[in-house]
């Protein structure tokens, strides 16, 4: 794997993102200090500018130098961003009187111990005596209380400090917990006015590490306590240690790195960052799901949207199980609060919230229409589907997948409306927000009908038997097709020049189909209709350049597949935009700060890669369907790509590497 060295910043340049999906942190030039950190599950409630709950920062450690009274000002050099374990290092030199010292921090969130962030100090050379070093967490204009200021007996030195954050309405807590670990002549402090501590250095060639626990209060009524827990449990383990489970763990994760023959080097730099972010962003441990933007930032509030299920869900649910059950887990204890939700709709079942945070309530600002995007609760259900399907887990499908399908098949039932054509649904969001309000949105009818005849195949494979009325709404559900075969985003919609292009998710990656001739019809319209200019924006695009391959055209695949995705990253370390950065020169250097890092996009080309590509659709045939039965045939991959290989996969618990080859009849399923 790459490692992406920096010497040289732009003032607009976006930070690093360092983050294992429980907790996350943006690392600008100067790590001691430009950084700031989101904890998953630690909202500040109630946000009077948007009116809802939202994901803040949390305090984080900042560290300052002095020598014989003097403050000494890192100069920074360099920063490598280790893309094969996570790992964050800048190298720096503290000027001192009696001559210069080269010095290397590196950070990591770790992935086996969640909560933990570390940092270690070390020195090219020996430290100077008398050299002391501040750690500290400023609290200033943070919008929550601290309360439970405390440090350890010096005698004992457990922790060095720990305290307690509550949001303004009591709604959320979260503790933190830190410790500096190495050679000391002195250690102090001050835990009551701030948690600070310094150290005075000995010389000596060994490292310092400063080791911070973060523990969301949903998950702990003392979080602030079990913090401190987890730092004895890491000193048990030592720091040492814990950089090589670590690795480890990262090295199993990228087992799954997907690689393409034939292809220009930019691509493969491209892929894997789009592997590392995502990867990154998830968490089998995490009480959450994954927001837009990961941990990155509290950009949409740290809210979960479709995002979550139909783009981010789709890589874990085939490289790591463990962290798809997980972001299941999150819409598993929401389920009281979506059954409440449609109860508030006038609907019977289950209604997801189009918004989420640390609470299952809807949480879409009331000045927005996008509550109408009810078509995130065919989103959830396909998820649960899609792991039923790929896992194949009877006992998972029984206590969890059923429960969640059955309420969603109940509450279609409730929402669909009878009319002479047969059912219809109208009054209704589909993905494309710029055309709310319609009727019969095509995505959503579908994916309705899809999985009425899925709920009818659990309800037989647990013994309940078949559900005749899922069965009649979904063979009678009203689809807008043209007489020609194309399929219309929704019923009546005009041939302006541009469409959003999102009726083709019906099929990437769900496997519906109207017969070839009216899918390559349709895949035709939707590309002469501005299907290159959405390129350009998030979601979707990253696989869009499919569908021009699913046609036999190439050049076409490989424009869209560029358009998508290569203009979507920017210096430093590959960081992603939300949407295109259409001037070359600024991913370099832009003019402006750049928002990133998005990650729903990133999902959505590696999803492409692992299922639009290879043609491998785990929605094809019944719920339990031999995986042979997945397998479309003809592959066909963008101009120049000769071979996409997907390293590792687990299909109902057994390990594949994938292999599709251009002109292949079908993808390879290869026995690990």
């Amino acid at each position: 794997m790459k490692k992406h060295t920096i010497t040289h910043w732009n003032k607009n340049a976006p930070k690093a993102y360092v983050s294992n999906g429980f907790i996350g942190f943006r690392i600008g030039k100067n790590p001691f200090s430009d950084i700031s950190g989101m904890l998953t599950g630690f909202s500040v409630g109630i946000v009077p500018e948007h009116s809802t709950e939202e994901l803040v920062h949390i305090p984080v450690p900042h560290i300052s130098f002095s020598y014989k009274g003097d403050t000494v000002i890192p100069e920074i050099l360099s920063q490598t961003y280790d893309f094969s374990n996570g790992e964050l290092s800048t190298e720096s030199l503290l000027h001192c009187i009696d001559g210069d010292v080269t010095l290397s921090y590196t950070v990591f969130c770790c992935r086996t111990s969640p909560t933990l962030f570390i940092g270690s100090l070390c020195a090219n050379g020996n430290l100077p005596d008398d050299l002391n070093i501040t750690v500290h967490f400023p609290i200033e204009k943070n919008p929550y209380t601290i309360s439970g200021w405390e440090c350890s007996d010096p005698n004992e030195d457990l922790y060095d400090g720990k305290c307690l954050i509550h949001s303004y309405d009591n709604s959320s807590t979260a503790g933190i917990a830190y410790t500096v670990l190495g050679a000391f002549s002195n250690k102090s402090h001050e835990p009551f006015s701030n948690m600070i501590t310094r150290v005075t250095v000995n010389t000596n060639n060994s490292p310092i590490h400063i080791v911070t626990s973060y523990v969301p209060g949903i998950m702990h009524g003392e979080p602030h306590n079990q913090a401190q827990r987890m730092l004895g449990l890491a000193k048990w383990s030592t720091v040492d240690h814990l950089y090589e489970q670590n690795r480890e763990a990262w090295e199993k994760l990228w087992k799954s790195r997907i690689t393409i023959e034939g292809a220009q080097e930019e691509w493969q730099n491209v892929i894997d960052a789009s592997f590392f972010y995502l990867m990154s962003s998830v968490s089998e441990f995490s009480p959450m799901s994954i927001p837009p933007f990961g941990l990155s930032s509290p950009l949409y509030g740290g809210h979960c949207f479709w995002d979550t299920e139909s783009f981010m869900f789709m890589p874990p649910l085939f490289f790591a199980p463990e962290i798809a059950r997980s972001m299941l887990d999150y819409r598993s204890r929401q389920k009281e609060d979506a059954e409440n939700n449609a109860r508030i709709n006038g609907y019977r079942g289950i209604q997801y919230p189009w918004q989420t945070c640390v609470h299952g309530y809807e949480l879409t600002p009331p000045f927005c229409t996008q509550a109408g995007e009810q078509h995130i609760n065919l989103d959830i259900g396909l998820a649960f589907d899609g792991y039923a399907r790929v896992h194949g887990d009877k006992a998972y499908i029984k206590e969890n997948v059923w429960p969640i399908i059955h309420g969603i098949c109940e509450w279609i039932e409730s929402r669909v409306k009878k009319t002479d054509r047969g059912y219809e649904i109208h009054h209704i969001t589909g993905i494309d927000e710029e055309t709310d309000d319609v009727n019969n949105d095509s995505y959503s009818n579908i994916m309705s009908a899809k999985l009425l005849r899925s709920g009818s195949e659990y309800s037989v494979m647990i013994g309940f038997g078949e559900r005749e009325r899922w069965l009649d709404i979904a063979d009678n559900l009203y689809i807008p097709i043209r007489e020609n075969g194309v399929l219309e985003q929704y019923e009546g919609m005009d041939d302006r020049a541009k469409h959003a292009s999102t009726t083709v998710m019906s099929y990437f990656p769900y496997g519906f189909t109207n017969g070839n001739e009216s899918d390559l019809k349709t895949f035709a319209y939707y590309i002469s209709h501005g299907m290159f200019e959405y390129c350009r924006y998030p979601m979707l695009s990253g696989f869009l350049g499919i569908f021009p391959a699913w046609m036999g055209d190439r050049e076409t695949s490989l424009k869209f597949y560029e358009e998508a995705n290569l203009t979507f990253f920017s210096d430093p370390f590959y960081a992603c935009t939300e949407y295109a950065i259409q001037d070359p020169a600024d991913r370099i250097n832009p003019k402006k700060p750049l928002k990133t890092c998005f990650i729903t996009g990133r999902a959505s080309l590696l999803s492409g890669l692992i299922m639009g590509l290879t043609k491998i659709c785990p929605w094809k045939g019944s719920v339990d369907a031999p995986i042979e039965q997945w397998l479309g045939e003809n592959i066909v991959l963008p101009n120049g790509w000769t071979k996409i290989t997907i390293g590792h996969v687990t299909i109902r618990g057994k390990d594949y590497r994938i292999e599709a080859e251009h002109g292949a009849k079908h993808a390879r399923l290869i026995a690990l």
